[in-house]
């Protein structure tokens, strides 16, 4: 019958690993970054709903609708997408 090591057995095993070992060991145990560890690192902020509607202002004409936008929008992509057919 097999028994699991005791955690001083994987201890001692893992500390006779070359060095190069036992990094890529404690890599694959650390914890991943939480959103916040990520988002801190890429200089990332809390979403600003009044800054990005102030970015997002003279975008599109105020006097056309959203219908008028996303007619707009897949006529672009189409267009994009015929463009590529043709030069690739």
């Amino acid at each position: 019958m097999n028994t699991a090591p005791t955690l001083d057995q994987v201890i001692h095993d893992a500390q006779q690993l070359p060095l190069e070992d036992q990094r890529a060991l404690v890599a694959l145990i650390k914890p991943p970054k939480s959103i916040e560890q990520l988002a801190a690192e890429q200089g990332i902020g809390p979403f600003d709903p009044e800054k990005a509607q102030r970015d997002a202002a003279g975008i599109w004409p105020e006097d056309e609708s959203l219908d008028d936008f996303t007619t707009w929008l897949r006529q672009e992509r189409n267009e994009s997408a015929r463009e590529s057919r043709l030069s690739g």
